[in-house]
């Protein structure tokens, strides 16, 4: 049977899920040659991406068509020269971006790192029909990537962006609602608009007739092959009041969640707020504010401004001694979920979903993952077996159980004891200033 790209490439879509396929397969071309599969890439970027994370499954393919390997070809494309695009409001439906969010000024982690090379990758090359759905809390960077996308597609000429909040979109449609001109609003998206930036969505929960109005229209641009992105603060299945059609598109997009800054990028983003202030602040003073400052990425900067702000005051060199000053003197408490972090950190490190942590299954990884958890929760957080057993929803003997037989596994299983040590201290670098020793005893000690 002779093998084509076209045959390959249909066999990677059947195996992707189809916003994944869309953002990194779709708009490549590539060749069999001499029995090679050759897969051609617009930059590095992209080579290095499929290359880091989808290298088993193009092995996969390769050996269900029995071909001796592939290997990849950059073309680059030549960049556009950087523009100033005047930003025109007549023509134009939207807000202006803000010229300080750009990616170059992102600080990039585990935390938010796919969101970021999506985001990049959709702004890097022309559009081509993407669905994207960011959600997370408040000031963990949704409004800095979405901007970022539309500040760099200006920048190189592409000029038929909108930048919307939920809010303005509501405003725009009910003031030509009002003109009679709703068709002159739909219009103007339709053939004016080719990426549409549009953030928290959330705010469209109970309001029918724009939800309405928003599924017609995403249903068009997408048709159209335009490139949509959206943000919110919770899941598609978790916003209530939402139209069953608008809620069923969205579950059809590239869902990426940003979580919090984890402790290595909240280093990071204390040294890149303070470089651009033209501070190098010390390594006991990151440190400390690091573990110290455990907020949004709003926080944090509002902390080094404090800091830097404090030391100019007062004519003295940033040092660990006034950090402290400044974090007692504000009273900073960690508004952070503890229990959530636990659980969100066991389900990364036994790689599994949280729906499928929380789900009927008794899968062996999944039994092992609970009871792990229930033994931090337990020793590492101090929660009551009360509280444990209103977490899991399960009884109080449950919980009992469970805890007593993930003792006796760590007694003998002296990799398993290893990995709950590393779990251990991952968690304590987030929760404490000191890593918890856990001191296995007996069952009974266990659960006093």
């Amino acid at each position: 049977m002779s093998v084509s790209w076209s045959l390959v490439k249909g066999r990677i879509k059947e195996l992707l899920p189809e916003p994944i396929f869309k953002v990194w397969f779709e708009a490549n071309k590539g060749e069999v040659v001499d029995g090679k599969l050759i897969l051609e890439v617009p930059n590095e970027f992209t080579k290095n991406w499929i290359e880091e994370n989808y290298a088993n499954l193009l092995n996969q393919v390769v050996a269900e068509y029995e071909l001796i390997g592939y290997s990849f070809i950059v073309r680059e494309n030549p960049k556009a020269e950087q523009l100033i695009i005047p930003y025109n409001p007549i023509s134009l439906i939207g807000r202006k971006l803000s010229p300080k969010y750009t990616f170059e000024d992102f600080v990039v982690g585990k935390c938010n790192e796919f969101a970021y090379n999506v985001c990049y990758q959709v702004a890097d090359e022309r559009p081509k029909g993407y669905l994207i759905y960011l959600y997370g809390n408040f000031g963990l960077g949704k409004t800095h990537l979405t901007q970022a996308v539309g500040n760099t597609l200006f920048s190189r000429g592409f000029d038929r962006v909108y930048y919307l909040t939920a809010q303005d979109f509501l405003n725009y449609m009910v003031k030509y609602l009002r003109s009679g001109m709703i068709e002159n609003f739909k219009e103007n998206f339709k053939e004016y608009c080719e990426v549409l930036l549009l953030e928290g969505i959330h705010f469209f929960v109970g309001k029918e007739y724009t939800q309405n109005e928003l599924t017609f229209l995403l249903d068009y641009l997408l048709d159209q092959g335009k490139t949509v992105i959206f943000t919110s603060h919770k899941m598609p299945q978790e916003l209530n009041n939402i139209d069953s059609s608008l809620r069923s598109r969205l579950n059809s997009a590239l869902i990426i969640k940003l979580n919090a800054p984890d402790f290595q990028t909240r280093k990071k983003i204390i040294r890149h707020k303070a470089k651009k202030l033209g501070y190098n602040i010390g390594y006991e003073v990151v440190e400390y504010l690091a573990r110290k400052v455990r907020g949004d990425v709003r926080q944090i900067e509002s902390v080094v401004l404090g800091l830097i702000a404090r030391a100019s005051l007062l004519k003295e060199p940033i040092s660990l001694t006034l950090a402290k000053e400044l974090i007692e003197e504000i009273g900073l408490k960690d508004t952070s979920d503890s229990v959530d972090f636990v659980i969100e950190t066991t389900c990364k490190f036994f790689g599994i979903g949280r729906e499928d942590f929380f789900s009927s299954s008794r899968r062996k990884d999944l039994s092992l993952s609970r009871q792990v958890v229930i033994y931090l929760l337990r020793n590492v957080l101090k929660k009551s077996l009360k509280d444990i057993s209103k977490i899991f929803k399960k009884q109080h003997s449950t919980i009992i159980y469970n805890l007593k037989t993930f003792e006796q596994k760590v007694q003998r299983d002296v990799s398993l004891r290893t990995r709950l040590d590393y779990l251990i201290k991952e968690i304590n670098l987030e929760l404490n200033d000191k890593v918890w020793e856990p001191e296995l005893g007996s069952s009974d000690e266990i659960l006093l």
